[in-house]
């Protein structure tokens, strides 16, 4: 069961107040996708991760809390043209605007994240072409979190699992085998190393569909 409340705040950017939803509590049933996204019914709590102020279009997770020059950025013409981008649909141009915010902060890591699940939306709204976009765009910013010593996932060798499942389902499959052959012999953990074998095989049959860790882990068995 998924509980939901309605908050009152005031954007930071443009200090107009309007409601926004907020999850309180959800659960889960089922394996994790490869790229961490999880199951129902939090899967389907993404509409809730980010907030957009209707009033100037800032996006982040909280709008009354902002980094330093986020209103100069919400006001630039390439925010705006993200924001309202019909290549996208609406909730996906939330996040990669969210990500745009991370980026001049020099938050590559936050940035990627909210990438990942702009594609996520664009699967949920079966906007393929929209998904490889989100995706590539996320692989090159996860690369840019790992050149800036910056932690985008919590175990270690994770990363390298995302990376390549953001690449294989973009269709990008020899960039997918290149990350996991380069960062392949640095990882010592036994799962980790279990689920990349699982990435190269879905690779070697050109695989770009969505897959669970259970899968992976031959659990579906």
């Amino acid at each position: 069961m998924t509980t939901i409340s309605f908050t009152a705040k005031t954007c930071i950017v443009c200090r107009a107040e309007h409601e926004y939803t907020e999850i309180d509590s959800t659960m889960v049933f089922g394996s994790p996708d490869l790229d961490s996204r999880p199951p129902e019914m939090m899967r389907s709590t993404i509409f809730a991760w980010v907030q957009c102020c209707p009033a100037c279009g800032y996006c982040a997770e909280d709008v009354s809390k902002a980094p330093k020059q986020a209103k100069v950025i919400v006001k630039s013409t390439q925010y705006q043209a993200q924001l309202a981008d019909p290549a996208m649909p609406e909730l996906a141009n939330h996040f990669l605007c969210q990500a745009m915010i991370h980026e001049h902060a020099g938050d590559y890591a936050a940035a990627a994240w909210a990438i990942v699940h702009a594609a996520r939306v664009c699967d949920d709204e079966e906007k393929s072409e929209s998904a490889k976009t989100c995706r590539i765009r996320a692989a090159n910013t996860v690369l840019r979190a790992i050149a800036a010593g910056q932690e985008f996932t919590e175990q270690r060798g994770a990363e390298t699992v995302i990376l390549a499942d953001l690449l294989r389902r973009a269709g990008a499959f020899a960039e997918a085998r290149t990350i996991i052959a380069r960062r392949r012999p640095g990882i010592t953990d036994s799962t980790i190393l279990r689920l990349l074998a699982f990435q190269d095989s879905l690779i070697a049959r050109g695989d770009v569909a969505r897959h669970t860790l259970d899968e992976a882990m031959g659990e579906d068995e």
